[in-house]
């Protein structure tokens, strides 16, 4: 199934994503950021209203920060320091491979993560960059990009990947240092996830994945003859499931994402699986935000 494209769907989504950002956030409150002027609390002295701390005056300081009040009292020059105020900086990579869209309610559970990122990303002010990954290629895109749907078009237009359950690359971006990256993806590519957790937490940022996930996949309901498509590779594979196949799938699938959760502890990168079958609110409660993934 390729990813959806209609633009009064995907309106609908964003509307609701745009709504989801009215009562949840990224994690983006407890940090300290180094940036451009915002809202956040920055790691070093600013000009903004919150007085922070005060020392002696040096060559060169504004004068206008100068505490005239202790100079009148001691005869000594100090400085007033107020807390820096910066801009966030969040990096959201979407993973566009063909197993995020086979399912129609994983698809707009990713996409309605995707947007609902960009809308709290850009309601909390952060420098926001945004790019799309398949295999080896990606694409970045501009905010108007996203809020137009014209993103949609041009992933749709991407490389098919050249072998079965290819894992998306992303050491190519260009990461921003101490930037949050959120990754959304299904994790469904076998790689040793501790390569993808480095690259998410390189140059002291901080890595989130949110990972949209569909029953069907979770626990299917196989029993009997089945012609199986690999949705990568178009690929069709007969195969008759039984009791001990079914047990087998599901304990592989159940490691899978165990590996990925030790990975997570280890780099302190929070993977949190949303379910597409339950709506987005109660969803991101089971694992989003005990993970600190998403806030209240």
């Amino acid at each position: 199934m390729p990813i959806l494209t209609d633009r009064e769907e995907l309106d609908q989504i964003a509307a609701r994503a745009q709504a989801y950002a009215d009562h949840f956030e990224l994690p983006l409150k407890d940090r300290t950021w180094r940036g451009n002027s915002g809202e956040f609390a920055g790691s070093g002295v600013g000009s903004s209203l919150d007085f922070q701390d005060h020392r002696s005056y040096l060559p060169g300081d504004d004068p206008r920060h100068i505490n005239w009040q202790a100079y009148a009292r001691t005869g000594n020059y100090s400085m007033k320091l107020y807390r820096e105020e910066v801009r966030p900086m969040v990096e959201i990579i979407l993973d566009v491979s063909d197993s995020m869209s086979f399912d129609p309610e994983k698809q707009n559970c990713a996409l309605e993560l995707f947007y609902f990122a960009n809308y709290a990303a850009m309601k909390s002010g952060a420098s926001t960059l945004v790019y799309a990954v398949k295999g080896g290629n990606q694409k970045r895109f501009p905010s108007e990009a996203i809020f137009s749907h014209a993103w949609a078009s041009v992933v749709a237009e991407m490389p098919e990947t050249e072998i079965s359950a290819e894992a998306p690359e992303i050491s190519p971006l260009p990461l921003r240092a101490q930037s949050l990256r959120i990754f959304i993806s299904d994790l469904l590519f076998p790689t040793n996830p501790e390569q993808l957790l480095r690259e998410l937490g390189q140059g002291k940022g901080r890595g989130i994945i949110l990972c949209p996930y569909a029953e069907s996949e979770s626990n299917p309901g196989w029993e009997g003859n089945y012609e199986f498509i690999d949705v990568e590779t178009a690929d069709h594979h007969n195969h008759r499931v039984d009791r001990t196949l079914l047990t087998r799938y599901l304990t592989a699938y159940r490691r899978h994402f165990e590996m990925w959760k030790t990975g997570s502890l280890k780099y302190q990168i929070p993977v949190a699986r949303i379910a597409a079958d339950q709506p987005f609110e109660t969803a991101i409660q089971i694992e989003a935000i005990p993970a600190g993934a998403i806030t209240v």
